[in-house]
């Protein structure tokens, strides 16, 4: 057997890496005891995936039931050789309470009994309960009723009453001689859940249409949806925490002569079959991992109009996400755990986008004369054939597989209650917080204490409900947010909402620099992007320095009403100047200079022009993400359309005046302006003349100001 075990799952292993399956374990760790796993049961590859993945990740041989229908041909063949039996094989019971008792190899079964492709479970008086034409009721208690009595065999095998023992045994055909006495059996739920699951056709599928003409057979449902899961999808198979089998068997831990009454026997299994068997799938089902599908549907269900605007369905999205992950012990997918603020920032955001395309394909959205979205509710409640509903209404299945989750239902029915406006002011709120917890961990960590809201690193949100119009403006590379203060004040008396983030690595330690890259950069400015566009009708962009750069790097992915850049690093003066380098294939050549210079980790900086805003040095490692920067902004200035502003000083120690040339030439705006001003110093934003500066930012944007 255990040469079987092998040999196939080398087998599995070559078709999972041919397919591409993606398939994660996550959940608790498995105790070293014989194991009967309990599992939901969705699609018929199951059956061999995870026999396999036990044994791939924990060296456990497991067996498992299949339906007596697939027991033919070469496939049958290979299923036995591997350990697998029918569900209908007599002495099923038998061989798997014995392999429990020796210590021979885990089983996997399905106590729903078959491939609830509906996804449609309900808890009715005390019971889960699965509702198909292939079986309505509640769930199996076989595997409890199992794991019970291997548990009884156990209890007798420790007092050493052989005949007795032998004649317990014997009742379910089982070998007392075989017993390993130092075990323990125990119970492990698995949650199986896929994501995304989407129909549709792929390769395979038409190969085996165009040999065997079957389009309406329901094979090719089943490999419609199961070969683009294995192919497409993220497959997550959870163990949840092991049942320990004496609490349903208190009755006999310490009364030996009862493990030999048998009525007193067949009583307790008879009553604690139906409990155990509904905690076993309450951990089942309470542990399922909840992706963005199920976030969709839900909220999309849950929206008090049925005209859906997209904009909406996205705020209230984000906002049951960001306060699902406030409710505690569920399992979510990763793109959950993500700040998922790109799905209101981004029109293409994917999973949005095919969640869209889904409902679209299958009629549950539909496009009226104007061309709005409208929801078809009635098709999520319509009866579709139990072997065609995955393909035909997928979302229907996706949402049977959430609504019996009472307090994520419940959270969502809460929250659609609230306007589109006050989901945007919450999310501004929610957003510009996350802004500050980033700042705040990061001064703990290489301070030892915690900032204040004075503090130059501290994120400057300037906003008034009243204003439309927002900025959202960068300080640059070793600066703080404390450098743009006197901008963002002037602007916000002038009637402009006015945010400034913090990037990452600025404004506490040196040190941050080397844990921080160029993306996360860009992530600091679209996360204060997304807050700003939650409340203001019209948002402007913009940067100082390096922080212009990341402004155009923003510009180029993303609809904006404005940028503006003021003194942003495109070109630099030469190596000497201890701040960037131009481009990668000179970074060795920069390398090489400091080295000979004798400097090695850090570059000095304590000539700053603002010595009570920036770092007085920086490390040298953090320079080619600099250098990233700059190169992605060259690549990229040529997908910049929107009206621009570049301010440069013409006499700049830093930049090269030929800098804000090159941004201006290489933007394809229409509507785009340069300013050239008689400037010794780089830190314009902070001289004696910077009035001037201000002034022309604000006659920028003055246009859209009330």
């Amino acid at each position: 057997m255990r040469i079987a075990f092998v040999l196939s799952s080398l087998a599995i292993g070559l078709i999972r890496k041919l397919s591409g399956a993606n398939i994660t374990i996550s959940g608790e760790e498995l105790p070293e005891s014989p194991v009967l796993f309990v599992a939901n049961h969705f699609t018929r590859f199951e059956t061999f995936v995870v026999p396999h993945m036990l044994y791939e990740k924990y060296d456990r041989p497991s067996r498992s039931l299949a339906d007596d229908s697939v027991f033919v041909g070469a496939l049958g063949k290979f299923m036995s050789w591997v350990g697998t039996i029918s569900n209908k094989n007599k002495a099923r019971d038998c061989i798997i309470i014995e392999d429990l008792l020796r210590g021979t190899s885990d089983w996997v079964i399905y106590p729903e009994g078959y491939m609830v492709k509906n996804k449609k479970i309900t808890f009715k008086d005390g019971e889960f309960c699965t509702h198909s034409p292939e079986y309505e009721g509640p769930i199996h208690t076989g595997a409890a009723v199992m794991a019970l009595q291997a548990r009884m065999a156990q209890y007798r095998a420790k007092y050493h009453h052989k005949d007795e023992l032998a004649r317990f045994c014997s009742s379910m055909g089982v070998d007392s001689r075989g017993i390993d006495t130092s075990l323990e059996v125990k119970i492990v739920p698995i949650s199986i859940t896929y994501y995304p699951v989407r129909p549709g056709k792929n390769r395979f599928l038409l190969r085996v249409d165009s040999m065997m003409h079957q389009r309406n057979k329901r094979l090719f449902e089943e490999l419609e949806i199961e070969v683009n899961l294995l192919m497409n999808a993220h497959m997550n198979i959870r163990f949840g925490k092991p049942i320990m089998l004496d609490k349903y068997l208190e009755a006999f831990k310490e009364d030996e002569d009862s493990l030999y009454d048998k009525k007193k026997i067949d009583e307790v299994i008879e009553e604690q079959r139906y409990k155990l068997t509904n905690d076993a799938m309450q951990r089942v089902y309470s542990q399922m991992q909840i992706h963005f599908d199920h976030m969709f549907i839900l909220s999309l269900v849950t929206m008090p109009t049925v005209k859906v605007c997209p904009s909406y369905l996205r705020t209230l999205i984000y906002k049951n996400a960001r306060e699902l992950r406030l409710l505690p012990d569920y399992n979510l997918h990763r793109e959950l755990h993500k700040e998922l603020f790109k799905l209101i920032l981004d029109e293409s955001y994917e999973p949005f986008a095919s969640a869209i395309e889904i409902a679209v394909k299958q009629n549950i959205l539909y496009k009226d004369s104007d061309g709005e979205y409208l929801f078809d509710r009635s098709l999520l409640e319509k009866e579709y054939p139990f072997h065609k509903v995955r393909v035909k209404n997928t979302l229907q299945v996706i949402l049977n597989e959430i609504k019996w989750q009472k307090p994520i239902v419940q959270m969502a029915e809460e929250n659609s209650k609230y306007t589109e406006a006050e989901l945007r002011a919450d999310n501004f709120k929610h957003i510009s917080q996350r802004s500050w917890d980033y700042f705040e961990r990061e001064y703990k960590t290489y301070r030892g204490t915690m900032p204040s809201r004075e503090d130059k690193g501290a994120p400057i949100i300037l906003y008034d409900e009243k204003f439309e119009v927002g900025l959202v403006f960068s300080h640059g590379y070793m600066a703080a947010p404390k450098e743009i203060e006197t901008l963002a004040h002037y602007l916000f008396e002038r009637g402009i909402n006015v945010y400034v983030p913090r990037l990452r690595g600025h404004a506490t330690n040196p040190k941050a620099l080397l844990d921080v890259t160029a993306k996360d950069w860009e992530t600091d400015f679209e996360r204060a992007f997304t807050a700003m566009r939650q409340v203001c009708s019209k948002v402007y962009i913009g940067g100082f320095s390096t922080g212009g750069l990341i402004a155009l790097i923003h510009a180029a992915q993303y609809k904006v009403d404005g940028v503006i850049v003021i003194n942003s690093a495109l070109k630099l003066h030469d190596l000497r100047v201890s701040y960037v380098v131009p481009t990668l294939h000179f970074f060795n050549e920069m390398i090489a200079y400091l080295n000979a210079k004798g400097i090695m980790e850090w570059i000095d900086n304590s000539q700053t022009e603002q010595p009570l805003v920036n770092y007085h040095k920086h490390p040298l490692a953090s320079v080619s993400q600099l250098e990233k920067v700059m190169s992605k902004v060259t690549k990229t200035l040529s997908k910049v359309t929107a009206p621009i502003l570049v301010i440069q000083g013409d006499n700049d120690p830093v930049v090269k005046s030929e800098s804000a040339r090159l941004i201006y030439d290489g933007v394809r705006s229409e509507e785009k302006k340069l300013l050239l001003l008689p400037r010794e110093r780089h830190s314009i934003l902070a001289d004696e003349k910077c009035v001037e500066v201000f002034e022309a930012v604000f006659g920028f944007m003055e246009k859209d100001v009330d």
